[in-house]
């Protein structure tokens, strides 16, 4: 099999990117995440026009997801279960990690089995920000495609079609999501997750196929074709303009809502990420190739890498901890510098469990 766009330098610089992008959405375009006393009028104003844009970390996570899946050497279930547990096992330490300190220091007392039970494959009554772990559904949303993923290959590796496998991959999963939402519409906590593949596994299958059929490589090539002299300056420019288009398409026309006749099914949602993620992601990893900066790709390369505990930890700012935690977070007191913190302490935290584990393992 020929090798991945991605260098896994590059491939963690992305995912790196993402996280940050997360961090700033959780942290300024969120205002419903804040208690009222820390939420600054000026989060506001920047929701209104980026919050729409930076939920193109979730595509990218999601793009990614189903371009590595295309080269991974084994595309089967077994496979599946074992990064499943892989990345149940992260997720239910930190889980119980917090939940232990939330019991002790008396901010948590719901001890309803089916709320925990179900908060444990991230699939609990409070979707996004839960009590314990927030930001926790991803969590069901990436279980689903590790398994989703091995069925659609095995209907579509035979066949050597691009169109065919974008309809299968894009347009039919948010049908028969829409379906089994529908289906499950008197459980919220099931509604929400076929909601949250309606409107993400699309961006799932075009990583597929953008890995199946070699499309940045074909993008490069049209790159060579268009501008043989100054490339680099060519390139920069088509990457600033990706990324403008995809930030204000995102904030102008998030998305498509079609409310059908049909009692079978739910209104019909297009993410319209889906339609930017390719060219977003191209440039993003276009800027890395220009810039060359191997000490800065080396710091994205590090957040993305442990991306699953930054993603889990940054929720400590906005579950049972908050009134504690966001008085931190906030000391900063200027915007960048409270980013650049919150990924540090996140980070920090990171590395501090990771150590503890490989501590408890000798």
């Amino acid at each position: 099999m020929r090798k991945s766009y991605f260098d896994s330098l590059t491939f963690n610089s992305i995912k790196g990117i993402a996280i940050i992008l997360l961090f700033v959405l959780h942290f300024f375009a969120s205002s419903d995440l804040w208690l009222p006393e820390f939420c600054v009028p000026s989060f506001q104003v920047f929701e209104k026009y980026f919050s729409h844009s930076l939920n193109m970390c979730i595509a990218m996570f999601a793009f990614l997801s189903g371009y590595g899946f295309w080269f991974n050497s084994e595309k089967n279930y077994s496979h599946s279960v074992h990064k499943a547990f892989k990345i149940l096992t992260v997720y239910w330490k930190i889980y119980f990690l917090f939940f232990v300190v939330a019991v002790l220091t008396g901010l948590y007392s719901d001890f309803s089995l089916e709320n925990i039970g179900l908060a444990l494959i991230g699939l609990d009554e409070f979707h996004v920000v839960g009590d314990i772990i927030a930001f926790h559904w991803y969590l069901a949303f990436y279980l689903a495609i590790l398994f989703l993923l091995p069925s659609f290959h095995y209907l579509l590796v035979r066949y050597n079609n691009i169109l065919r496998d974008i309809f299968y991959l894009v347009i039919v999963p948010i049908f028969i999501f829409s379906f089994f939402g529908n289906q499950a519409s008197s459980f919220y906590c099931l509604k929400r997750f076929f909601v949250d593949l309606i409107l993400w596994f699309p961006c799932v299958g075009v990583g597929y196929v953008a890995a199946r059929y070699s499309v940045f490589e074909m993008f490069d090539i049209c790159f060579h074709k268009v501008c043989k002299r100054k490339m680099k300056y060519f390139r920069f420019i088509i990457n600033i303009v990706f990324v403008i288009l995809t930030f204000y398409g995102m904030y102008r026309f998030p998305g498509m809502i079609y409310t059908t006749k049909s009692a079978w099914i739910l209104p019909i949602v297009i993410n319209m990420s889906v339609f930017y993620i390719l060219f977003f992601t191209y440039a993003l990893t276009d800027f890395l190739r220009i810039i060359q900066d191997h000490w800065f790709q080396s710091i994205l390369s590090a957040l993305g890498r442990d991306s699953l505990y930054m993603w889990l930890l940054n929720g400590i700012f906005f579950n049972v901890f908050k009134t504690y935690t966001q008085p931190v977070l906030l000391y900063p007191k200027n915007a960048l510098l409270v980013l650049v913190w919150g990924l540090f302490i996140c980070f920090m935290l990171t590395r501090m469990l990771i150590a503890l584990e490989r501590c408890l393992k000798r």
